[in-house]
């Protein structure tokens, strides 16, 4: 049966084939990836480390240019004078000295009126007030200069409950650079803490940090940055104005302790010198201890003043005696002055390791000693020991330059730096005459921060 005209048309496209097409994707090449990956965070951590490294070179270097910063001072004391070393009394004895014919023209005309208006004024309890208010304004004044030194650590108790420990001393301002203060305090206060705060006159608090300390006196130098310093302490501070712990006798001169003399910030006490020039057995140092009968605390700190206001010795209550433990002590502050320079201007010391004396020259002349620095002890350990100086020694030369007496010995070795190698000359006693020694030796440092 013939097929219609539809179904011949239907039946080619019954037989066609349809040829499709699809697309997969590009099969992921893991180690590949990987490796990109790996690339791209080195490189990222090494363009982070060289732009850290980059800030923190060049950062200083823009904000020195952008925002400049005044050089700082060296902190230096002027050199005691002849006048220092004067007392009122002998300076006005001096001038009558030099117009002698007009002073006793003077006394004579005017010593029994003179003497006729001090009988007759009678001292009452009213100009006692007045002396003692004189006093306290004084200590006042000179309390703006003193701070508490408080050095804090961290602990933990039984329980493992951490903590923090507090311990207070007392400083003194002693210099200011326009940059920073200095002050000068007790290095085993401080020598454990792991911050220091130092609080002022006003209340204020800022924190410290230790400049240089000095292994041989125990005393440290801490600085506080004005940048630091609240807002309107600086015009209530001053900078402690120093004295002379050395002039012809300050023996029972009056002198008021503050600082915390009996323990307590703030505190007041008053008195008068009874000894001085007392040296202290230290090594490498000819330290003079000042004594006084103002009762304190065995743990008292701060500074002994004169009645000019000037401080003439560092409260050491470590120096005192079995038998007087509680009467004030300080380390007399003319031998202090250059300590406090060096420590303040990060000057390092040089440490030999012995103790001496000057031997009297009449002693030298009846046994026929040599001239020159006795040694008395050397430190364990010391450079000193290790060259081979030994107590009952004579120093006699450093550097073939001569040394006369203990006194030029520490003058000599001020100017000596750590493992600066010097050349010593030593007297040492033989069983029938002393022979002459030259021992080399590296000297080390009794300074650190």
């Amino acid at each position: 049966m013939p097929l219609n005209n539809d179904e011949n048309k239907k039946a080619p496209l019954a037989n066609t084939d349809f040829i499709s097409e699809k697309i997969k994707q590009r099969p992921i090449n893991k180690k590949k990836l990987f490796r990109r990956t790996m690339i791209t965070v080195t490189l990222a951590v090494l363009f982070g480390i060289v732009a850290c490294f980059t800030f923190l070179f060049l950062q200083p270097v823009f904000s020195d240019r952008m925002f400049p910063e005044k050089e700082p001072e060296e902190v230096s004391f002027p050199a005691e004078s002849a006048s220092d070393e004067l007392t009122p009394e002998e300076m006005f004895a001096d001038d009558n000295e030099i117009a002698a014919s007009e002073a006793q023209s003077f006394e004579a005309s005017q010593k029994d009126q003179i003497d006729e208006a001090i009988a007759s004024y009678a001292f009452d309890s009213s100009d006692y007030g007045k002396m003692m208010n004189s006093l306290k304004d004084l200590a006042t004044t000179a309390n703006r200069s003193m701070v508490k030194v408080t050095a804090v650590t961290s602990d933990a108790n039984w329980f493992s409950e951490s903590f923090e420990n507090s311990g207070t001393t007392s400083g003194v301002i002693v210099a200011d650079n326009g940059i920073s203060i200095f002050i000068l305090a007790p290095y085993s206060a401080v020598e454990e803490a792991e911050s220091i705060r130092v609080t002022f006159c006003d209340n204020t608090s800022a924190q410290a940090t230790i400049r240089l300390a000095d292994s041989i006196s125990r005393f440290c130098v801490i600085t506080v940055r004005h940048s630091v310093i609240p807002d309107g302490t600086m015009d209530h501070i001053l900078v402690a104005p120093l004295g002379s712990s050395n002039s012809n006798s300050i023996t029972g001169r009056p002198v008021i302790a503050v600082g915390s003399p009996i323990g307590v910030q703030d505190s007041i006490a008053y008195g008068i010198i009874t000894s001085e020039k007392m040296p202290l057995d230290m090594a490498d140092s000819d330290y003079k201890l000042l004594t006084t009968d103002i009762l304190g605390s065995s743990s008292g700190s701060g500074a002994l003043i004169n009645l000019t206001g000037q401080v003439v010795g560092i409260i050491d209550m470590s120096h005192a005696t079995e038998d007087l433990k509680n009467n004030i002590c300080a380390v007399g502050i003319t031998e202090l002055k250059s300590l406090i320079e060096d420590l303040s201007n990060l000057h390092e010391r040089a440490y030999l390791g012995v103790h001496g004396t000057t031997i009297p020259d009449d002693i030298r002349a009846q046994q026929n000693i040599p001239a020159g620095a006795y040694i008395t002890q050397t430190e364990l350990n010391s450079p000193a020991m290790k060259a081979g100086i030994q107590s009952g020694d004579i120093i006699t030369a450093i550097d073939d330059v001569e040394v006369a007496s203990y006194e030029l010995l520490v003058n000599k070795l001020a100017g000596f730096k750590p493992d600066d190698i010097i050349t010593v000359t030593v007297m040492r006693q033989a069983p029938s005459d002393y022979i002459s020694l030259d021992i080399e030796v590296t000297l080390e440092s009794s300074t650190h921060n």
